[in-house]
C-alpha cells in the first residue's frame, strides 16, 4: 500500500512537471507567431511611416521575405518593452520604419504584420491576438542569424520603397 501512494505521487509530480514544462514553450519562430501557408501569400504591402503604402504581388520577392523571416528567433516582449520600443505608437509613424502586412489576395485580411523598426530591430505581430483587444509582440533576438536576417529584410523594404 505505501509503494501505491509513492508510485501515484511520483506519477502525479512527472505528470505536473510535463504540463508546467509543456505549457511554459514561448513561441519563438513566425511559424508559431504568425503561421503562413507560402504557397497562399500573394500580396506584400509595405508602408513607411506615414507616407503611401505599396502593394507588391511579386512572389519571389514575397517568398525571399518569408525565407529571411524564418531564419529569425523571436522573444515575447513585456507591456513595458512596447510602450518603450514603440513610443505610444510614434516609432510606427518614423520615415525610418517600414510596417509590412502579408496577404493572400488584395482585400485580404492581413496574415502577418511585420514593422522593421531599424536593421536591427524588427517586430513581429502574434497573428492570433491581432483582432483581440491588446495584440502580443515578438521582437526579434540578437543572435547572428537574426540580425543578418532582419537586416535584409530592411534592406528589401528600402529598395522596394525607392
Amino acid at each position: 500500500m505505501n509503494n501505491k501512494k509513492i508510485f501515484t505521487l511520483v506519477m502525479i509530480l512527472l505528470l505536473l512537471i510535463t504540463l508546467v514544462t509543456g505549457c511554459s514553450q514561448e513561441k519563438s519562430s513566425v511559424n508559431q507567431i504568425a503561421p503562413l501557408d507560402k504557397n497562399k501569400i500573394s500580396v506584400m504591402s509595405i508602408s513607411r511611416g506615414n507616407s503611401v503604402t505599396k502593394e507588391f504581388a511579386d512572389k519571389k520577392q514575397i517568398e525571399t521575405l518569408l525565407d529571411h523571416l524564418n531564419g529569425i528567433k523571436f522573444s515575447k516582449m513585456s507591456i513595458k518593452q512596447e510602450e518603450e520600443v514603440l513610443d505610444k505608437g510614434k516609432t510606427l509613424n518614423m520615415d525610418t520604419t517600414y510596417v509590412i502586412q502579408l496577404m493572400e489576395n488584395k482585400q485580404g485580411i492581413a496574415k502577418a504584420e511585420i514593422a522593421v523598426i531599424s536593421e536591427k530591430e524588427l517586430i513581429l505581430a502574434d497573428s492570433e491576438t491581432m483582432r483581440s483587444t491588446r495584440t502580443v509582440s515578438y521582437m526579434n533576438q540578437s543572435d547572428d542569424s537574426s540580425l543578418n536576417a532582419v537586416k535584409e529584410i530592411c534592406s528589401l523594404a528600402k529598395k522596394a520603397m525607392e
